[in-house]
């Protein structure tokens, strides 16, 4: 039997159950490394959860009081944050998530290999690419948020589909739009445009053969008509083969497709959405959406991913399920290069010729799904070629035992991924003595301020919902999805910015000034770092930061 011949059979159960855990294990390690609790979205992500299950609490912040736009994370695995602490939650709902991550990542990779254990050498060398950065922000392995379960889901489905298993496939995919629309949808989109195009190719490769075997048939209208038909009849492609996975997908997919349906149609001005869509294209998200701001760096290693990727399509033993990965990730790549090409042009923007349709489409993250798979694909394609080659005398076996010299660089390369990993993990802006101090005027805050304390935070505060439990007034990480919400948040921080500038002319902030400020914002309390002199004495302070009561100026 060919490495590449393996039947399913040889991937039954009972050999992927350990390495489904090692690979679970894996992620879960090298996300507490790289992602600390609380990672950079987990206070984004579980204090919203929070407020959906609590109302009441920090009701007054502006942030969480915004419409919802994962309505399904917050309710499933956002409920763990009504019964157990922040920290707890964040810990427990890695497990969760990450199982279903490993789960998928493990259905879908088996088909490709001959030893189960490749699944998760696969896994240690795409977390050392993720180690070592990506394209456009985009990460797969860290901390808990909704994308994590929907890659899972997305692999998972398909896995399915190459098993050509499409009422399951139709189940995970709708479970996926439904943790994270825009990553399950493009994933969706590469699928279908693949699978078109694969039909188009056998249906011509098909109709080529006939007329070879018999030229006399050859009739061009008969032609035509035999190539629809092999779409609409042939195989597993006919309409009651494919309906009932639609239905299911869709209906899976519609708890969340509904609140993003209702970003997008919300009944705002046109002047309103517009403002909000250059706010959230080339400010806000910019990092994740102007490809004029990705780092060269990145440029340069995705193009050589891209260059090996594309060579090992040419390199042999390439098995049905990995070509028609190949074919998702060609589409993945091409709306990545489509969204470079719509993104590119003179700066300021507004320069560019279809300004404003260019950041209509730049705003649905068309560099994502290329950021994930592309690397997943070499991945697969670097292990394949290690059990044609390093491993190909060994037993199945063998492959599983660590005994191996190939196998011992395999772990070294997963333990210089983790190294790497933990040289560039960033908790926070502050050095050790200033987060010691954050932390610890936090926890004042939460022991002293009352619950429905309204509190202005400095602009590099990190995650204080999540360690002092109060509303705040703005915060730079924290931008609402909806339009109204977007333009609201672009303008607190203007009118910040603004009034510390003008009002420190003289080098000091008067008590009428702050009285002002109290009442334009409706703020109870000031935290601050540098900000000051001010006419009002601190109710707390360390050695970093200061506490001011603004309501005693009343």
């Amino acid at each position: 039997m060919s490495i590449h011949e393996t039947p399913e059979s040889e991937m039954c159960n009972t050999r992927m159950w350990p390495v489904l855990m090692a690979v679970w294990a894996t992620f879960l390690l090298y996300g507490l490394i790289a992602a600390p609790v609380p990672a950079v979205n987990e206070p984004h992500y579980l204090c919203k959860s929070k407020h959906f299950w609590q109302p009441e609490w920090c009701d007054r912040d502006f942030f969480l009081v915004s419409p919802n736009a994962h309505t399904v994370f917050y309710a499933t695995i956002g409920g763990l944050t009504w019964f157990v602490s922040l920290t707890q939650a964040a810990l427990i709902g890695r497990i969760l998530v990450t199982f279903v991550l490993a789960w998928g990542w493990t259905r879908c990779l088996s088909q490709f290999f001959f030893s189960p254990w490749a699944v998760l050498w696969s896994a240690w060398i795409f977390l050392c690419f993720s180690a070592c950065g990506n394209f456009s922000g985009e990460w797969l392995v860290g901390g808990v948020e909704g994308k994590v379960p929907c890659y899972g889901f997305l692999l998972a489905a398909l896995g399915d589909a190459f098993r050509r298993r499409f009422v399951l496939a139709g189940t995970w995919a709708g479970l996926a739009i439904s943790f994270h629309p825009v990553v399950g949808i493009w994933g969706l989109f590469a699928f279908a445009l693949s699978m078109v195009v694969e039909r188009l190719i056998n249906s011509r490769r098909r109709q080529r053969r006939r007329i070879k075997a018999d030229p006399s048939s050859e009739e061009p209208l008969q032609g035509k008509n035999n190539s629809l038909s092999d779409l609409e009849q042939g195989g597993h492609s006919s309409v009651g083969s494919v309906l009932l996975p639609c239905v299911i997908l869709f209906l899976l997919a519609l708890p969340g497709l509904i609140p993003v349906f209702q970003l997008l149609t919300e009944s705002v001005s046109q002047e309103t959405r517009r403002a909000a869509t250059y706010i959230q294209v080339y400010y806000r998200l910019a990092h994740h959406l102007d490809p004029m701001l990705f780092p060269r760096r990145s440029y340069l290693c995705y193009a050589l991913l891209l260059i090996v990727w594309l060579s090992s399509c040419l390199w042999g033993g390439r098995t049905n399920a990995k070509r028609a990965l190949d074919h998702i990730v060609f589409w993945s790549v091409m709306f990545a290069l489509a969204g470079i090409l719509v993104g590119w042009g003179p700066r300021p923007p507004i320069k560019m010729s279809f300004y404003d349709q260019r950041m209509n489409l730049l705003k649905f993250y068309p560099f994502r799904l290329a950021d994930v798979l592309l690397p997943v694909a070499v991945a697969i394609s670097l292990v394949s070629v290690l059990e044609r080659t390093a491993f190909k005398a060994n037993s199945s076996r063998t492959l599983g035992a660590f005994n191996s010299p190939p196998l011992w660089i395999l772990i070294l390369v997963f333990i210089a991924g983790l190294l790497r990993a933990n040289a560039t993990t960033e908790t926070n802006r502050y050095s050790l003595e200033d987060r010691a101090d954050w932390l610890d005027v936090c926890a004042w805050i939460d022991k002293n301020l009352p619950p429905d304390a309204l509190v202005q935070t400095p602009t590099n505060g990190w995650a204080f919902k999540w360690f002092a439990r109060r509303a705040e007034y703005v915060a730079y990480k924290d931008c609402p999805q909806d339009a109204d919400g977007i333009v609201e948040w672009n303008r607190r921080l203007n009118f910040l910015q603004k009034w510390f500038e003008k009002n420190y002319a003289d080098e000091f902030y008067s008590a009428s000034e702050l009285k002002s400020f109290r009442q334009k914002t409706g703020l109870t309390h000031l935290l601050t770092d540098r900000l000051g002199p001010l006419e009002l004495e601190p109710i707390y302070r360390n050695g970093t930061f200061q506490v001011y009561d603004l309501t005693s100026l009343d």
